[in-house]
């Protein structure tokens, strides 16, 4: 694994900090309504999380959009308020073309483990025969079944589910360096603070 994050709860309801190795990154907090606001240290940059995911409200979703804020110095450059960067949808997203998903079944772990260990898995689902979740939704709900029990290639892994001391800890490939910190942050929200 090549990115490693530590999502702690921090000392208010709805905070956390991300941690990767002993620097805090980026810290979560309570926004609007359902929503969540993910600030990253380094730069400023804010992005809202909600769990309203194209136009409706979806459990084991998050939908990432620009908030248009920056919080560090006055003329640093101000992103597209709105602007939707990422989606996971039903446990599913896509990046640079391929599906991956959240709580996979990896292809080398047992169903046993896959069930009863302490270790969630992301998989790549390098099979999957749909090229957009609006696809998915279009299928009858069996269809959402099967997928939960498709078994993909480990590219990475969440322990630490539930609110513990040593936190929630998330690590990646690196294909998945460029969405790294919102699916930690995600993961954390979806599992770890539920």
């Amino acid at each position: 694994m090549c990115s490693e994050f530590v999502v702690r709860k921090g000392p208010k309801k709805w905070e956390a900090k991300v941690f990767s190795g002993e620097d805090e990154i980026a810290k979560i907090s309570k926004g609007e309504g359902l929503g969540f606001r993910l600030i990253r240290q380094e730069d400023g940059l804010e992005w809202l999380l909600t769990n309203k995911v194209h136009g409706e409200y979806r459990p084991f979703s998050f939908s990432v959009r620009r908030s248009g804020k920056k919080i560090w110095g006055p003329n640093d450059k101000y992103d597209k308020e709105g602007d939707e960067v990422f989606v996971v949808r039903d446990q599913l997203f896509k990046h640079n073309g391929k599906f991956y998903m959240l709580a996979n079944h990896p292809e080398d772990k047992s169903w046993n483990e896959h069930l009863n260990g302490s270790v969630k898995y992301i998989g790549r689902l390098d099979d999957f025969r749909y090229s957009d979740h609006s696809e998915v939704d279009h299928q009858h709900y069996t269809l959402r079944d099967k997928i939960k029990r498709l078994r993909g290639k480990a590219v990475g892994e969440a322990s630490g589910l539930g609110i513990e001391a040593h936190g929630h800890q998330v690590k990646l490939d690196k294909e998945l360096d460029e969405v790294s910190l919102f699916i930690a942050a995600i993961s954390y929200l979806l599992y770890a603070s539920a």
